[in-house]
């Protein structure tokens, strides 16, 4: 039957959506010239950024998939075109941003069509809502002194939930959930060959300028026994370690799943390359996580025999890197270090003893002593906070300062929760392809969720763009799954 809604709504969006996106364009060129004459060289990086972010928003009327993958590769990239043109202006703003007008236009969209089947109702969007409303609950907080300091750190949380239902809209079909997967592990490659590529042929001038004119940040990156740990396009050598590990573990166990021979070599050899790209980056942490996210794997397929072999294949190869007598290299040394008793490790001892120094505080301030109230942020915000300018080495550590430990207790359940259902789905589902999808997910965010006991390692950019996403794929992957009975 002909539907005349159907036909008004396509019928004004064509005669008026697409001029209205021209005029736009045109005004926008407009303004951009004229700025561009007016502002200096590091004015000129954050308006490109700016216009590249309102020019997504844009097309998104059209199309709300452009402005999503537009927004994932920002946020892989950002990093780097902070170093290219330096700037006291924090660029991870912007990105923090361009959710807050995709949901918007997701809502528009939704109203214009008449269409809510997108909104999932599940224990993880709950778990979501729970969390986000004790944020809301820490703007009573006695121990806090700043509004604007709670608003900062709300607007990047609420952030990563807009990210989570904008997913749960273009994530239509199994097909787009595919097409996701491919595009979240092309860029990770592509951010490994960088890395790499630093490694092997040196850095750009301008990234060889940024280190220099930082003392700090000369000293912090230096490996021992020479060389600097690489960073790629990201905003430090953790943040690239910890995507690549958790990246490569991905890459190797979908090698793994129902697809074509060329598929799963093109798969293992881009494993190899992330896992080669986290052995540059130096970061410890990053060496456990594998070996972690691949366990799990391994106890969710135990009953496999391939998954039997390739556990005692990775228990020879981790003896080999451990104990083959060759001390000379400066990358393997490093990785050995993270499996050193942590007596051995002085890093360690720093963070036992600023732990043991917060536990009182931490037991007798259930809410914690506020939103950005440590470190940096907490200087800029509460300078006068007792937490102000401490150091919490870690995210759940620092959940634990700002939030108390009733905030950390709901997001270690959230992050339990999250493992349960993704679990749960693995074995419900009897579909191949869905189930090595389950597993790929499970691993990679365990391995995440492992890694921020000692670093920042979903919540920081580009982990979230990766995180959030993958969690709206574990309801809509169950959802798509026709192998099961509803």
């Amino acid at each position: 039957m002909f539907n005349f809604l159907s036909a008004k709504y396509k019928s004004s969006y064509m005669s008026i959506g697409q001029p209205i996106e021209y005029i736009l364009f045109c005004l926008l060129s407009a303004v951009v010239t004229a700025l561009l004459i007016k502002v200096g060289t590091k004015g000129n990086i954050i308006l490109i950024i700016s216009v590249i972010s309102a020019t997504i928003l844009i097309l998104c009327i059209s199309n709300i998939s452009i402005g999503f993958y537009s927004l994932l590769i920002l946020g892989f990239i950002i990093g780097s075109l902070g170093r290219l043109v330096p700037t006291s202006f924090p660029l991870s703003s912007i990105v923090l941003m361009v959710p807050y007008g995709l949901f918007f236009i997701v809502i528009i969209k939704s109203v214009l069509k008449n269409d809510r089947s997108w909104v999932v109702w599940h224990p993880i969007t709950y778990g979501y809502f729970i969390t986000t409303f004790y944020l809301i609950v820490e703007i009573f907080n006695p121990q806090m002194g700043s509004f604007i300091g709670w608003l900062s750190y709300f607007r990047g949380a609420l952030s990563n939930v807009l990210l989570f239902f904008i997913t749960c809209y273009i994530l239509k079909d199994l097909k787009n959930i595919r097409f996701l997967i491919k595009f979240i592990f092309a860029l990770i490659l592509f951010t490994a060959l960088y890395g790499c590529s630093q490694q092997w042929f040196g850095f750009p001038t301008f990234e060889i300028r940024w280190i220099v004119n930082d003392p700090h940040v000369a000293q912090l990156y230096s490996l021992p026994g020479g060389g600097i740990r690489k960073f790629s396009f990201l905003t430090d050598p953790a943040n690239f370690g910890t995507l690549m590990a958790s990246g490569g573990i991905g890459a190797l166990i979908l090698s793994l799943g129902p697809f074509k021979t060329n598929k799963k070599v093109i798969l293992f050899v881009s494993a190899g390359i992330i896992l080669l790209g986290m052995s540059y980056s130096g970061t410890r942490t990053a060496y456990i996580m594998v070996p972690a996210g691949l366990a799990l794997y391994s106890l969710m397929t135990i009953y496999k025999r391939a998954t039997k072999l390739l556990a005692m294949i990775g228990g020879f190869a981790l003896l080999g890197l451990l104990f083959t007598p060759i001390y000379g290299n400066v990358t393997l040394n490093r990785f050995r270090s993270a499996f050193q008793p942590p007596s051995d490790d002085a890093s360690y001892s720093i963070r036992t003893y600023h732990r043991e120094l917060m536990r009182p505080y931490m037991h007798e301030h259930p809410l914690g002593g506020g939103m950005n109230t440590t470190a940096g942020p907490g200087i800029k915000y509460n300078p006068n906070h007792y937490l102000a300018g401490f150091p919490p080495d870690s995210a759940y550590f620092s959940t634990a300062l700002e939030s108390g430990w009733v905030g950390l207790l709901l997001e270690c359940i959230f992050y339990f929760a999250i493992l349960f259902y993704c679990v749960h789905y693995f074995y419900k589902s009897s579909d191949r392809e869905i189930k090595i999808y389950y597993a790929t997910i499970a691993a990679m965010l365990f391995s995440l969720m492992l890694g921020s006991y000692t670093q920042f390692t979903i919540n920081s950019l580009p982990q979230g763009l990766v995180f959030f996403p993958l969690l709206a794929c574990i309801i809509k992957l169950n959802k798509f799954d026709t192998s099961i009975i509803k």
